[in-house]
């Protein structure tokens, strides 16, 4: 998350660059000083299904804000907030005969709000807590033959996130961090459907390395997200229960583990270029892919590259591309028949502005 985050691969747990940091960990924000963040993602491509020979596909265009603005409150505290957005769903513009009678669309819109605050305990070591204040939006519609009704519902909710970042050796920076889950209110318009009729974005933790060597940078992180202890995305379709229950049936989905390598280089002083890889394991498994059709978000495996330009001492503008690798699910055992997956394309685009640190007052004036 961050435009120049994403240009390296998304490695920025342990090399926070801007006003967003607070994303990927809380306490890199100690270290970016007073500066204003923004930038749009737009993600394009195809998504495609199979399911049970209902041949379906969507072209997709999603954009997705980001924003983060930080205080230096004083040399060892600063104050700030990011906003991430996070977007899925699918319009086929027909039905798909296994699921329901009516034209198959799913749309699923998250926003977080990060207040964050940081603390420098010894030079160079920071601690950052963050709250994070969601809203989200569901919208589920052609899946009358799962219990589901045709409509769309609200939820507010609440988590919180933590994180160190401290430099270890000379050049050599570790950063780590914990989300809780974002704990959301019941959608009560999919209560005959979601487990519990709660959808709440899972607990995450992560560790990074970040070394700089002359003008390079590399970056390494590893993260961990839990989908596993949320009940609507863990459930299995064949869970047992009765649907909206709490051990009813759900997406299926497994723990992620994520690793994510970046390099930046600074060619001069005004122009960096940056390229990264990130990897994944498939959070959908194969015998868990019937309701994949809905949600063909399982592309795992993205590379990045990205730019930034420094207009003047206190603006700069970055861009950056990512390509989701192409995957298709193929369902097996009690998913056999569906079959969903596709490529998709990201560009981002953003600027930063920066102000000047907070500097104590010479003596004597």
């Amino acid at each position: 998350y961050g435009v120049t985050a994403m240009g390296k691969g998304g490695a920025s747990i342990a090399n926070p660059v801007d006003a967003t940091a607070a994303v990927n960990n809380p306490a890199g924000m100690g270290a970016v000083g007073s500066r204003v963040d923004g930038n749009v993602m737009a993600t394009v491509g195809q998504l495609r299904s199979n399911v049970h020979g209902a041949k379906n596909s969507d072209d997709i265009f999603l954009l997705l804000p980001g924003f983060g603005a930080n205080y230096q409150y004083s040399p060892d505290v600063t104050l700030g907030i990011t906003a991430a957005g996070y977007g899925a769903g699918v319009d086929y513009g027909k039905p798909i005969p296994a699921f329901g009678t009516s034209k198959v669309k799913s749309e699923l819109a998250q926003l977080i709000l990060s207040p964050t605050a940081t603390y420098q305990f010894a030079p160079g070591h920071y601690l950052g807590f963050s709250v994070k204040l969601g809203y989200e939006s569901l919208m589920l519609h052609g899946l009358e033959n799962f219990g589901a009704s045709n409509d769309t519902d609200h939820a507010l909710g609440i988590g919180f996130g933590i994180g160190y970042l401290g430099a270890v050796a000379p050049n050599l920076r570790l950063g780590l961090t914990y989300s809780s889950p974002v704990w959301f209110q019941k959608l009560d318009a999919h209560d005959d459907i979601i487990p519990n009729g709660q959808l709440n974005a899972p607990q995450q933790a992560g560790a990074g390395l970040a070394y700089d060597w002359g003008d390079w940078t590399f970056a390494f992180d590893y993260v961990w997200l839990n989908w596993a202890s949320q009940k609507t995305f863990n459930n299995s379709l064949v869970e047992g229960g009765a649907p909206g229950s709490g051990h009813g049936p759900g997406f299926g989905w497994q723990n992620q583990n994520v690793f994510r390598f970046g390099a930046n280089y600074k060619v001069n002083e005004r122009f960096q270029v940056r390229a990264g890889v990130s990897l994944a394991n498939h959070q959908v498994p194969n015998n868990e892919a019937t309701l994949i059709a809905i949600c063909p978000c399982n592309q795992p495996k993205s590379v990045t590259t990205g730019l930034t330009y420094t207009v003047s001492k206190n603006l700069e503008v970055s861009g950056s591309y990512m390509y989701d690798l192409r995957h298709i699910t193929k369902g097996t055992g009690p998913s056999e028949g569906t079959e969903a997956g596709g490529e998709l394309h990201m560009l981002a685009v953003g600027f930063g502005y920066k102000y000047l640190r907070w500097t104590l007052p010479s003596s004597g004036t």
